[in-house]
C-alpha cells in the first residue's frame, strides 16, 4: 500500500492538473471571432458531375489580443479531391491547398478587434456524387467552425435539371438553403438528386467514396491536443512509478 507521503504527492499532483486544465479551457472559451455571413454557391458541371464552388465569407474579429490580429484562415473543403483554389477578392494575398482537405488563405493586412474582412474564393471539387438506381445524388455540407458562431449561412445550388432536393426555397436560378444563428460546430447539409442521364460523362472513378462528402472541421487547436497528450503521458508515468494499483 502507498505510504502517506506518496498519497499526498499524488493527491497534490491531481489537484494541480485539474487546476491547469480548468484555466486552460477557460482561456480558449473566449470567442475570438464571429462569422457574420457565409454564402456558398455551387454550380455542377453537367458533364462529369464535378462542382464549381464559390465561397463568400464575412469574418469579424472579436478579440485580437489573446492570439493576435487575424492574418490568415484555414477552411475545410468537402474532401481532398479538389483543385484550382482561386482568390476572387483583392484582399487575399495567397490561397493554397493545406493539410489535404483545407484551403489556407493569407490576407494582405492584419485585422484587429471590431474589424471585418469579406473575402471570396473558388475551388473545383470532385468525388461528390453517388450513383444508385439510375439516379445521381449529392450531399453537400459546407465547412463548419468548431470554435466560431455563424450568424447566417446560405447554400445556393444551381437548379438546372435537379430532380429533387431537401429544400423548397429557390430563386430564378438556384435552390437555396439558409440557416441563422448556428452554434459552434453546427452544420447545414444540402441534398440534391438528379437523373444520372442528366450528366453526359459520369465516371465511377469520380464517385463519392469513404464518407468523404462531409466538410472537415476548422479551427482545430493542435496546441491543445499536444498539451493533453503530454499531461496523459505524465500521469501514466507517475502512476506507474507509484504502483497505483496498490491503492485498490
Amino acid at each position: 500500500m502507498l505510504n502517506l507521503k506518496k498519497r499526498y504527492i499524488l493527491f497534490t499532483f491531481i489537484l494541480t492538473l485539474f487546476a491547469i486544465l480548468f484555466m486552460h479551457s477557460n482561456c480558449y472559451a473566449q470567442d475570438l471571432d464571429e462569422i457574420v455571413d457565409y454564402v456558398v454557391t455551387v454550380d455542377p458541371r453537367m458533364t462529369d458531375g464535378t462542382l464549381d464552388i464559390i465561397y463568400e465569407i464575412t469574418w469579424k474579429v472579436l478579440d485580437s489580443t489573446t492570439e493576435g490580429p487575424l492574418t490568415w484562415v484555414q477552411i475545410g473543403t468537402p474532401n481532398d479531391n479538389f483543385s484550382g483554389a482561386t482568390a476572387l477578392s483583392n484582399n487575399i494575398a495567397s490561397i493554397t491547398k493545406s493539410n489535404g482537405s483545407f484551403v489556407k488563405i493569407y490576407f494582405k493586412k492584419a485585422y484587429k478587434s471590431g474589424e471585418q474582412v469579406k473575402f471570396r474564393y473558388s475551388i473545383h471539387q470532385s468525388s461528390m456524387y453517388k450513383k444508385s438506381w439510375g439516379n445521381c445524388k449529392f450531399e453537400f455540407t459546407p465547412a463548419w467552425f468548431t470554435d466560431i458562431k455563424v450568424d447566417n449561412l446560405t447554400i445556393r445550388w444551381n437548379k438546372d435539371q435537379v430532380k429533387s432536393s431537401n429544400t423548397k426555397n429557390k430563386d430564378e436560378s438556384y435552390l437555396i438553403w439558409n440557416k441563422t444563428n448556428l452554434a459552434k460546430g453546427e452544420k447545414l447539409t444540402a441534398t440534391v438528386k438528379y437523373s444520372a442521364k442528366a450528366f453526359s460523362s459520369l465516371s465511377s472513378a469520380n464517385e463519392w467514396k469513404n464518407n468523404q462528402n462531409g466538410a472537415y472541421n476548422t479551427g482545430v487547436n493542435f496546441g491543445v491536443i499536444i498539451f493533453i497528450i503530454v499531461i496523459i503521458a505524465i500521469i501514466i508515468s507517475m502512476f506507474s512509478r507509484l504502483r497505483w494499483w496498490r491503492i485498490l
